[in-house]
């Protein structure tokens, strides 16, 4: 780093650069203005979680929320299946539907086999976990969450909507595979209500056309998933299992 740009910057940031700089044992003019740069954004994010001022920050604090982090991230990391332990959006996705699910929004994912939804879904978590760690985020097979839901004794409307109704990003895949009564439909309906109620992203995925989507979900879950015109957003492409690749 320029002694003179680095001269230029707070005492909280100079000391910043200077325990990084000890930390890497990298002399300062090592320390480049992109590298100023990343500590900063990092720095900034700690800050926004912890709803502080960045220069009120202590150096020590800082540390610690960093060391934190990484633990949360790979915890997480240790939860992705090894298939899908390099899914990313940038990489493997170009749709321009993506981007609202990336923003946040809720949605039904149709396609056919191989073309990679579940690999979506677990992009979409990695996505939102690295960009805020402490942030809930669920995927399970609709088939296993019901299951298990009829598995517990008493309420279960009470059991799905504390175990899956408040987590802030909700995956739930193979919806194509429940073979449920009308009783085990209706907990599902319940807890899409529920989380759209909270607003809460709520993403359904299935090997199924949008059609067979709308009749297997409702129309009133159906469009609460999928939005204004109810549109489901059709995955496109090859069948990667055929071709060996990861799906």
């Amino acid at each position: 780093m320029m002694a003179q740009y680095f001269t230029s910057l707070s005492p909280f940031w100079q000391s910043m650069v200077q325990k990084h700089c000890r930390d890497k044992k990298i002399p300062l003019d090592d320390f480049s203005i992109a590298d100023f740069e990343n500590l900063k954004k990092g720095t900034e994010r700690i800050a926004a979680l912890l709803g502080r001022n960045v220069e009120e920050l202590k150096i020590e604090e800082v540390d610690r929320k960093n060391d934190e982090i990484r633990t949360k991230l790979r915890l997480f990391e240790e939860t992705v299946p090894a298939r899908y332990k390099d899914a990313s959006l940038e990489k493997d996705f170009s749709a321009p539907f993506i981007r609202f699910l990336r923003d946040g929004q809720s949605g039904v994912v149709v396609g056919g086999n191989g073309i990679g939804k579940t690999r979506l879904a677990w992009a979409l978590a990695r996505y939102w976990k690295h960009l805020n760690p402490y942030c809930s985020v669920q995927i399970i097979k609709g088939a296993e969450l019901l299951s298990e839901v009829k598995a517990v004794e008493g309420d279960w409307y009470r059991y799905i909507r504390e175990m899956y109704g408040k987590s802030e990003h909700l995956f739930i895949d193979e919806i194509d595979k429940i073979k449920g009564s009308e009783a085990d439909w209706m907990l599902l309906t319940y807890l899409i209500d529920y989380r759209y109620e909270w607003c809460y992203q709520t993403v359904i995925l299935g090997n199924c056309d949008k059609n067979e989507a709308m009749r297997l979900l409702g129309q009133s879950s159906y469009s609460r998933l999928s939005g204004d015109g109810a549109e489901a957003y059709h995955l496109v492409g090859t069948d990667k299992r055929k071709e060996g690749l990861k799906a």
